[in-house]
């Protein structure tokens, strides 16, 4: 049996013992109850694994029938679990399949720790051995000093536009493109781009705006906090103080990307500006998730002996509070060494080693502003 659709089974039509088990599995509870084994996952491991166990639940639905009297562990055995696979091969990518496996192992493991699931392990492992990307990414990949010139162009040239049918082109094409260059900097995942609040998530501090997310608000769990680069500065505050209020016209959000209806900018949306404004510029679309890729390539390729920079530049590194002073330099140093590929700014890294780091006013171009 192939599926030619996914189906996940919606949560309230789970066998009730099915419902119970996940309940306690997410269960935050207290120090007398204690919480459950997924209590600590990130929103989108839950929402990811949840999503898993339904498709599963479904598969079970219409090949042989739930029984909630059935214990939910026991119905994953190797015989279904080859089969459930089968079933879905041809019908979505082989990185799916090994992703959906990787969520509903996930689940087995700590709701079932006493079974032997080294089988499952071995299926997992298998598939993960046998995945082919759904995309070839290396044909698309462009460097981030392209795109973040690409910012920076379409900011500087966003005073001439004029559309007779959009009174706010200019606004939205300089919105964009702080957006852009503000993305190849610092390549933040699209849910935390679309989520950045004035005063929450970017921040001023001595002259230099930080972008800071909690823990419980980053995919993986990681506390992120970056500076800026001080290049964006005088772009950042031209736009809050001319081109968002335009913008956002008689509405009031914390938002900082609004949309030309005076909305906060969705992620489906800033999604869709951000494929058409590069497609424009290349002949092909960049996806935001896409400019993660761009930057660690960038870095391998730029600048190899500070690789290992990538991954504070994704974000994948936070800043402690006992170490607050020396994380930030630690990651000030990153984002510096990184945006000297975008800004030739090596002088100023070398400098900045020999001392304590010194915020500099940024430069910026008046012409070109």
């Amino acid at each position: 049996m192939v599926f030619t659709r996914r189906h996940s089974l919606p949560f309230n039509e789970w066998p009730l013992s099915d419902q119970k088990m996940w309940q306690a599995v997410i269960a935050e509870g207290d120090i007398l109850d204690g919480c459950g084994p997924g209590a600590d996952w990130a929103p989108t491991t839950k929402d990811n694994t949840r999503k898993a166990y339904g498709y599963w639940l479904y598969w079970l639905s219409v090949t042989e029938g739930l029984d909630g009297t059935v214990n939910p562990m026991d119905r994953i055995t190797p015989e279904r679990i080859a089969a459930y696979v089968k079933s879905l091969e041809g019908a979505v990518a082989s990185s799916t399949i090994f992703t959906y496996t990787l969520d509903l192992l996930r689940l087995a493991k700590p709701v079932a720790p006493d079974k032997d699931w080294a089988w499952f392990t071995d299926i997992k492992n298998r598939l993960w051995a046998r995945t082919k990307p759904a995309k070839d990414k290396t044909q698309r990949i462009r460097s981030s000093i392209d795109l973040f010139q690409l910012g920076l162009d379409l900011v500087n040239s966003a005073a001439g536009v004029r559309c007779r049918y959009n009174p706010h082109a200019a606004e939205q094409q300089f919105r964009d493109g702080l957006m852009i260059a503000l993305l190849a900097a610092r390549p933040l995942r699209l849910k935390n781009l679309a989520a950045i609040e004035i005063g929450l998530h970017l921040i001023k501090v001595d002259g230099i705006y930080w972008l800071r997310f909690d823990a419980d608000e980053v995919k993986n769990r990681k506390h992120i906090e970056v500076p800026v680069p001080g290049i964006l500065t005088a772009y950042i505050e031209l736009y809050c103080a001319v081109h968002r209020p335009i913008l956002l016209g008689p509405s009031i959000s914390n938002s900082l990307w609004i949309s030309r209806v005076g909305r906060p900018l969705s992620q489906s949306t800033i999604r869709h500006h951000i494929k058409n404004r590069t497609e424009e510029a290349f002949g092909h679309p960049i996806t935001p998730h896409l400019f993660r890729d761009c930057a660690a390539t960038s870095v391998a390729i730029e600048d190899p002996a500070h690789v290992r920079i990538a991954m504070n530049i994704l974000g994948h590194h936070s800043l402690a509070t006992t170490q607050r002073y020396y994380d930030q330099s630690q990651m000030l140093a990153a984002g510096r060494t990184y945006q000297s590929a975008l800004g030739n700014l090596r002088d100023t890294l070398r400098q900045e080693s020999r001392g304590p780091y010194k915020p500099q006013p940024p430069v910026i171009d008046k012409e070109a502003s």
